[in-house]
């Protein structure tokens, strides 16, 4: 470690005694032992952590653990772990604890020289999702790990690579920070206290199983559900990738031996995938391929939608083949049709094509594993550390930013343009060696020791996650607001160089009033040429600006290694960066939302769902594998008949045949939307898609549940 920070005039005030006693369990652990690598001191604290952490009571469930993800639980500490990084200092739980401790000086001390130490302590920056190898982890259980972190300790023992020893030595205490934490879930179960036969059926049935997994390899499909489901919740949770694949040899010997029949194993889905929605958890992909090239669905993948009908998480990804079955797709629409917005769908062939255009150096015997983390970033199961959401490029920010610095100066639109892709290129070369110093900031500072246990090939390299260790390495970038910049681009090429009915000063002036006695002017750029209609001339400059901004990610590389993917993943934060870009010359006014996805803003796309496809299918999807999500907004009727769900089907496979890549459906009434605006509480728990997920409109800010009541709703 060649950077450090400077603590000596810490170390008496922050002991781990001390820690311990005003309830900062994890810098306890930090604390341990000062002079360890930063990877072990890391490790230390999540060891203390799990002795002290307040586990959710057992109430006879099917599966434990259950509820809030376990690093997120009581007791509140001014610094916490994340799946990411360290969490950065919570100022309200500091200032709580300020006040309890107001009397005893020594505490106090303790209070302000950590929170000295973490507010000096580097950031980490990005958002890293990831999928545990599971398929590895439920075959050799931890009693596996433990032989694969001494067989590297043993050979790192005779190479001169202290961070490899380091790393070993903080496997060791993750390992058996797992095993902690896994004897304190039995202990739960165990003094459980239940009236109920079935309840007390669980947890004699919990209890037998846990003598077994995780320790052990899984035999059963009831201990690789209870394993993988303990392998989750260590994790984050976070992502459970390929679940259906992985799952299914469990699955299948257990229904041809009768161990198990569909409705019991129906069971135990779903109670995992509330665990998820607890949790509040992230991606599952199921369907695709096998590694010979054959369909992988199978049973447990229509088990998984049946499963999800009406739940919020786990955001499941559908893959497409355009040999998948009629059954997959009936089962999928039936699931949509509850208005969960699950699975989103997602092409096969047109997936691997951009795999393998990207130049991520995936083998043949790797490619059927990709699957997607969080929203749906791009990674592959089990061996990938993809940075999801390195950055942000937000395109109608800086289009704002060239109106003013570039406009004036430019007598054509063309000049305009370049003047315009000029001043993204320069941003997006900025925001690559952003990132870049940004991972390596993790790699020194937040490494993260679970996953480095858990994801191939960390523990056979001998590198940390975050330093590189996993096989594949790549950045997920978010491109926002593209309908926005090209809707904009139409409006000044027409208005101000072609028709010249407004002069660049008197644009400017337009949107600094925010439209404030302009509103003509607003309804007359509505006329112009928008994405999302099947309007040539906007299209073809969509086409051409998606592919400027997609391929000038290519000129570059992260730190970590592999290449830089371009997305579309929105999720909630469409309102968020909205709030920074003033008002745009599509109408759109100073801090108000911008496109939801990388389809037309909302509500423009009025020419029908297969207009607005084929312009979306016209955009540079190829270069973008990172994962373009895009909206479309179904009225039910869409369900009513079979020749209805026939016609759906249609559309959805001629967007995959045109080149289209993912594609999420909305399916709610406008009628009971509106109710929902005037009436938020009554239907907090009403599910809807928003850009990357689905989300219970209780938890969805005015601006973005008015975005949703603007979309546009095909019939």
């Amino acid at each position: 470690m060649s950077e450090t920070l400077d603590q000596s005039d810490l170390l008496l005030r922050l002991t781990p005694d001390r820690l311990h006693d005003i309830g900062e369990h994890l810098s306890a652990g930090v604390f341990t032992d000062p002079d360890a690598p930063i990877i072990v001191r890391i490790a230390q604290g999540l060891h203390h952590f799990v002795q002290h952490v307040e586990l959710e009571p057992y109430r006879g469930e099917s599966l434990y653990p259950t509820g809030q993800a376990v690093w997120q639980r009581p007791p509140a500490m001014i610094v916490r772990w994340h799946y990411v990084s360290i969490s950065p200092i919570d100022q309200h739980v500091l200032e709580r604890k300020r006040t309890a401790f107001a009397d005893t000086p020594e505490r106090l001390e303790t209070l302000n020289a950590i929170e000295r130490f973490w507010r000096d302590y580097p950031p980490a920056g990005g958002y890293t999702h990831s999928i545990p190898n599971y398929d590895r982890m439920l075959a050799e259980g931890l009693r596996g790990a433990q032989m694969r972190i001494e067989s590297g300790a043993a050979q790192a023992q005779h190479e001169p690579d202290d961070e490899a020893r380091g790393l070993y030595d903080a496997m060791r205490i993750t390992l058996d920070a797992a095993r902690i934490l896994h004897q304190r879930f039995v202990r739960q179960i165990q003094t459980a206290t239940l009236d109920d036969p079935d309840d007390r059926a669980n947890q004699q049935r919990l209890l037998d199983a846990c003598a077994r997994v995780p320790e052990h390899p899984a035999k059963t499909f009831y201990e690789a559900m209870l394993a993988a489901n303990f392998f989750y919740y260590l994790d984050g949770p976070d992502d459970l990738g390929r679940f259906d694949q992985f799952m299914w040899p469990y699955y299948k010997a257990d229904l041809d031996a009768g161990r198990i029949d569909r409705n019991e194993a129906l069971a135990l889905v779903a109670r995992l995938w509330k665990n998820t929605d607890q949790a509040c958890a992230w991606n599952t992909a199921i369907g695709g391929s096998k590694p010979d090239g054959s369909r992988a669905d199978n049973d447990l993948t229509l088990v998984c939608l049946e499963a999800a009908r009406g739940m919020r998480r786990p955001n499941l990804a559908l893959r497409i083949r355009k040999d998948t079955p009629q059954a997959v797709w009936d089962a999928a629409f039936d699931t949509i049709r509850t208005g969960c917005g699950l699975p989103a769908l997602y092409c096969e062939e047109n997936y691997l094509q951009a795999i393998r255009e990207a130049h991520l150096n995936v083998p043949d015997e790797d490619m059927h594993r990709f699957a997607f983390g969080g929203c749906t970033e791009l990674m592959i199961h089990g061996c990938s550390n993809v940075g999801s959401l390195d950055g942000d490029f937000n395109m109608p920010k800086l289009l704002v930013d060239s109106l003013r610095q570039d406009l004036p100066e430019c007598r054509t639109f063309d000049a305009f343009y370049e003047a315009y892709k000029r001043r993204c290129a320069g941003t997006i070369s900025d925001t690559a060696g952003e990132i870049s110093a940004a991972q390596r900031r993790k790699a020194l500072w937040h490494p993260q020791p679970i996953r480095s246990l858990m994801i191939d090939d960390c523990l056979q390299r001998g590198w940390e996650y975050a330093a590189g260790g996993a096989r594949y390495n790549w950045s997920v970038v978010n491109i926002m607001g593209l309908g926005n910049a090209v809707d904009s681009l139409c409006a000044v090429r027409e208005v101000l160089f072609e028709k010249q009915e407004l002069s660049a000063a008197e644009l400017l002036d337009v949107l600094d009033r925010d439209y404030d006695g302009a509103e003509r002017w607003r309804q007359r750029f509505a006329l112009c040429p928008r994405y999302g209609n099947g309007h040539e001339r906007a299209d073809r400059l969509a086409r051409d600006l998606s592919e400027f901004v997609f391929t000038q990610w290519q000129r570059y590389a992260p730190w970590r290694g592999g290449k830089f993917l371009p997305a579309c993943l929105m999720f909630t934060t469409y309102a968020l960066f909205g709030e920074v870009v003033a008002a745009t010359p599509d109408g759109r006014r100073n801090a108000q939302p911008i496109a939801d996805s990388a389809g037309p803003v909302q509500g423009r796309d009025r020419g029908g769902p297969t207009a607005m496809l084929r312009s979306v299918a016209g955009i540079d999807q190829r270069h973008a594998p990172g994962t373009l999500v895009v909206n479309v907004r179904f009225s039910p009727s869409i369900f009513a008949t079979p020749q209805d769900r026939a016609r759906l089907q249609s559309l959805v496979r001629a967007y995959f045949d045109m080149g289209g890549m993912q594609l999420q459906i909305n399916v709610v009434d406008q009628a009971v939307l509106e109710a929902a605006m005037a009436d938020p509480d009554k239907y907090g728990d009403m599910i809807i898609r928003i850009g990357g997920f689905s989300e219970y409109w209780k938890n969805l800010s005015p601006a973005l549940r008015r975005s949703v009541l603007e979309r546009t709703e095909h019939v």
